[in-house]
């Protein structure tokens, strides 16, 4: 699906939410979040049997939806997670009320691409959930090392790391051997190993 862009709602998530439940009941919004700019939710879906006798399906998929607000209008593409989207920081209580991925398979609601895609994607969630704990116990003074060396801008590389206190700022460090101040992504302090 490509971008669509409609004038700015008043609320952009309960635009979203209403945009992905139906009137019919056949799609339900159960749980939603922005992080950033990016739209998660659970959705789910009941499928109407196939015959009058047959029972109807439910299960429930993840959602996730790039937004972007310029000029009075809001932008967005959806995805959902069998497309393996990169936006991976769905909050696990969303994670939590998605249908096993398996289930989805045996359902036929995924193939089997799909659903390898899918546990990446939650997979890579959930990996930066528990990444997200570590950096919020990380404190002045702790030294950090990456499996790998990060290159900045003027040639600098390092691997090994101090974080450093700064007003107003997040993910300052000091490079070992460096009085020079660095930033960290949230990808490289998930990578990261708290050093003794």
């Amino acid at each position: 699906m490509g971008t669509m862009c409609i004038p700015m709602p008043v609320d952009k998530k309960a635009y979203l939410d209403d945009n992905y439940s139906s009137a019919d009941g056949s799609h339900i919004v159960l749980k939603s979040s922005f992080v950033g700019s990016t739209y998660y939710a659970a959705v789910r879906v009941t499928r109407r049997g196939e015959s009058d006798g047959e029972p109807p399906v439910t299960f429930t998929l993840g959602a996730v939806v790039k937004t972007n607000s310029m000029q009075g209008e809001f932008c967005y593409k959806s995805m959902d997670e069998s497309m393996g989207p990169y936006e991976s920081q769905c909050p696990i209580g969303i994670l939590m009320l998605l249908t096993p991925t398996d289930e989805l398979v045996r359902l036929s609601v995924f193939s089997e691409t799909s659903r390898e895609r899918a546990s990446d994607w939650r997979e890579r969630c959930r990996k930066h959930a528990e990444g997200k704990k570590r950096r919020a116990r990380l404190k002045e003074g702790d030294r950090i090392k990456l499996p790998y060396k990060v290159r900045f801008v003027g040639g600098l590389e390092a691997d090994t790391f101090t974080k450093v206190n700064l007003p107003r700022r997040r993910n300052v460090f000091r490079p070992e051997g460096n009085s020079s101040f660095v930033r960290l992504t949230s990808q490289h302090l998930d990578d990261a190993e708290l050093l003794a």
